[in-house]
């Protein structure tokens, strides 16, 4: 089992994040549903780190953190003193950071690799949601149209048009840090393409023996 979890942590990485979409995609899922996949989240995400104690801790003790601030939330009445979202942002940032580091560096290129590539586009795609949902939050009127009421459910589907760059227009980003962080999502859309392509030729182009 844990020979299959090594060989396959990109894949299981990416079919979580999946996951992780859907449900929250979706206005006020399930408790029960919401926490399998922030949970399935957790543990693959930790399972895809390299071998370095320092990251795993961190994973752990962000990842640990969601959940419990997240059934807490749940018992308190979705008190804010138990947002789940500031840990999860972290828990985030160090996967976005490891991963990127293993997907970019990694050696041979494998079909493994480029699910590490997807997930890694996906978990972009989770944390600017979570990143335009806060902002709304605690700066309401930062998106619009003015006076509609959005929720993570939106800002999931905003994050997915605007990292593929799509851009319907039915939600904009009306402050500056909001224009800002939609620009830069953009931007980082276009340039993973550029890297994603660049590492399927590597694949292609790798010798066979």
């Amino acid at each position: 089992m844990p020979g299959f979890l090594h060989r396959f942590r990109f894949r299981l990485l990416f079919f979580s994040s999946v996951f992780m979409l859907l449900v929250l995609g979706f206005p006020q899922p399930p408790l029960a549903l919401d926490q399998i996949a922030l949970l399935t989240l957790v543990l693959s995400g930790i399972n895809s780190l390299p071998q370095r104690r320092g990251w795993i801790i961190l994973a752990a003790l962000f990842g640990s953190a969601c959940v419990v601030f997240s059934l807490l939330a749940e018992l308190n009445g979705h008190s804010p003193y138990f947002d789940r979202t500031p840990p999860l942002l972290a828990f985030y940032a160090v996967l976005l950071v490891t991963l990127f580091r293993r997907v970019a560096r990694e050696r041979p290129v494998t079909g493994e690799l480029l699910y590490g590539l997807s997930a890694l586009y996906l978990q972009l795609a989770l944390a600017y949601a979570l990143l335009y949902a806060l902002i709304q939050r605690y700066l309401p009127g930062g998106f619009g149209p003015p006076g509609s009421e959005l929720h993570l459910d939106s800002f999931v589907y905003f994050s997915l048009i605007t990292l593929t760059t799509v851009g319907y227009g039915d939600i904009q980003p009306l402050l500056p840090i909001t224009r800002l962080l939609a620009t830069s999502e953009a931007v980082l859309g276009v340039l993973f393409i550029s890297v994603a392509v660049a590492r399927g030729l590597s694949l292609i182009n790798e010798p066979t023996d």
